[in-house]
């Protein structure tokens, strides 16, 4: 049984990371990934905030207690990114409760992040920008210098992509698609308009 017609038409609201350092995070979505800042919270404590986030989990941020949360949004137009920093109210040490494998040696089984580039832009050239950018955050690394390409056949025939570390260990990917003009994006195309048409 499908509950489609209880999402809205753009469904994914937002994805959540969890960063160490807000500014660098910031930084790295905002003025790099050229993301619009939408809002930012600070010093969020409260029992009631420990329930609505963490249910009865006694290993997470218990910020009735002792730890605050900070919490900034950013928008890419079809989804927002969510950073957010758990940390001891009285130390400013940011929470350690799940530490992150670094995200390039997570491989395939890493959680991730994926954003679309433009069709028209050389990859390669973004790739260069992008590490120039970031050359003060010592998390951040490119596993490949150019687009891992899948080749024209298949069901994401024409699929392009890369993956990196993000400023706080996140896995990220990017994705070069050509519109209409691959097996790939005909299929995610169709899917979608599927959905907002709630007919899937």
């Amino acid at each position: 049984m499908s509950l489609r017609n209880y999402l809205a038409t753009d469904a994914i609201q937002h994805v959540g990371v969890n960063v160490n350092d807000m500014d660098i995070s910031k930084k790295f979505y905002g003025e790099i990934l050229g993301g619009v800042f939408i809002a930012q919270l600070t010093g969020i404590k409260g029992e009631e905030w420990t329930s609505i986030l963490n249910a009865d989990s006694k290993t997470a941020p218990q910020l009735g207690i002792s730890d605050a949360l900070d919490v900034c949004f950013y928008s890419f137009g079809n989804t927002a990114v969510e950073l957010l920093r758990f940390y001891n109210a009285e130390t400013g040490l940011t929470h350690d409760q799940n530490v992150c494998i670094e995200a390039n040696n997570q491989g395939v089984a890493g959680k991730h992040i994926s954003s679309n580039l433009a069709p028209d832009i050389h990859a390669k050239d973004f790739f260069e920008k992008l590490r120039d950018s970031t050359k003060d955050m010592p998390l951040v690394s490119l596993n490949k210098s150019d687009l891992h390409q899948l080749g024209p056949e298949g069901v994401l025939g024409g699929w392009n992509c890369f993956f990196m570390s993000g400023p706080n260990g996140e896995r990220i990917e990017f994705n070069q698609i050509p519109k209409d003009r691959c097996i790939a994006d005909a299929n995610f195309s169709k899917a979608a308009k599927q959905f907002r048409e709630k007919t899937a």
